[in-house]
């Protein structure tokens, strides 16, 4: 591989290039930018109308130049793109029918900074989210690049504004590659879409390093992240199990009641959650049930890095995906919950096989560097 080839665009109405809570676009980014390539992160979906609906990342975005390229360090940029409007869902389909022509002429907002740089990239990864909406408009800028659809989520379960699937649905020919991680994303898409399965990659070199036990003894339990949380299976587990302490890790991952053996440890950095999970003795996966929700049994990131720990997993029967080390439950069965912990607590860490997890160079190296040789 040639280093340095590659300058990507990353388009995403989530994420910033400097947030606190890495997910799998930031891990690519810096093994892209270990490899010598450049990164420019695009954040869309800010406007006026995230202040006033108290969307946290408007907050966040002030404290960046808004509407032009900042650099953060050699080869990594970002411009924070405050629209004068941008998509919301507004719950209600008369309303939503209303708005989508306004919706629709979104990307005409684009601003030049941003388009005066398109014909320069060589891949523009588009994540789930309202970002499809500006695939068309991108593509037209930027022929020569590489157009991925990073499908982290499906539309419907993160709820945005109808029109985003129809115009995904209207320019999936517009992208060379398809990525989704877990198989049963693969009907989403069309059967002549240039669909690829690649699961996550995790930082094996992070965890390998994570000698120190932050834990003052055995029996502990840990939960990653905050996506469809179901706090009453921590209420459960908690209450049936006075013996362990059950550690929670996102902004939102918030418990029905804080009992003496629960610890809430909020939104931290990567680097601080490696060693709970990594000396952790079971792993929980709390998905509330939902629709569309049965793809996280595969593209969950937190349970590819719990597996690779050589943890037991306590997860929901729909995210369990045969795993042999997922000790599945019954959401609406209290009874089911503790049976899978109980399980769970049995199990022999070792027997759990890890040889299929990717690293991130493995990943990147498919994505971006594919076509080579």
């Amino acid at each position: 591989m040639t280093k340095g080839k590659n300058r990507v665009l990353i388009v995403t109405g989530q994420h910033f290039a400097d947030s606190p809570r890495r997910v799998d676009l930031h891990f690519m980014a810096e093994q892209l930018l270990e490899d010598g390539d450049h990164v420019d992160f695009l954040v869309c979906r800010l406007s006026p109308i995230s202040r006033f609906i108290k969307d946290g990342r408007y907050e966040q975005a002030m404290r960046h130049p808004a509407n032009r390229w900042e650099t953060f360090r050699e080869r990594l940029e970002q411009f924070i793109w405050i629209a004068p409007y941008h998509p919301v869902n507004l719950r209600n389909r008369l309303l939503n029918a209303l708005v989508m022509p306004l919706y629709c002429a979104y990307p005409q907002f684009l601003p030049r900074a941003v388009l005066d740089r398109l014909p320069n990239y060589t891949h523009v990864v588009v994540e789930s989210g309202p970002s499809p909406l500006l695939t068309r408009r991108l593509r037209r800028f930027a022929p020569e690049a590489r157009f991925i659809y990073h499908a982290a989520d499906r539309l419907e379960t993160i709820g945005t504004h109808p029109c985003v699937g129809k115009q995904l649905a209207a320019t999936i020919g517009l992208y060379d590659s398809v990525r989704i991680m877990a198989e049963a994303m693969r009907s989403d898409f069309p059967a002549d879409a240039p669909v690829i399965f690649l699961p996550h990659g995790i930082s094996k070199d992070a965890f390998d390093r994570a000698v120190s036990n932050p834990y003052a003894g055995p029996r502990q339990a840990v939960s990653v992240g905050d996506m469809k949380f179901d706090a009453d299976v921590i209420d459960v587990l908690a209450r049936a199990n006075h013996d362990w302490t059950f550690h929670l890790f996102g902004k939102k991952a918030l418990p029905l009641e804080r009992l003496p053996n629960i610890v809430v440890h909020g939104e931290v950095p990567f680097d601080i959650i490696v060693p709970f999970i990594k000396h952790a003795d079971v792993g929980l996966a709390p998905y509330r049930e939902g629709d569309g929700a049965d793809y996280l049994s595969q593209s969950s990131l937190k349970m590819i890095q719990y597996s690779y720990c050589h943890l037991p997993i306590v997860a929901p029967r729909f995210a369990a995906a045969g795993r042999d080390h997922v000790c599945a439950y019954d959401p609406a069965d209290p009874g089911s919950v503790c049976a899978a912990f109980e399980k769970a607590k049995a199990m022999d860490h070792l027997a759990i096989d890890t040889s299929s997890i990717r690293t991130w160079k493995q990943v990147v190296d498919t994505i971006f560097n594919a076509d080579e040789g």
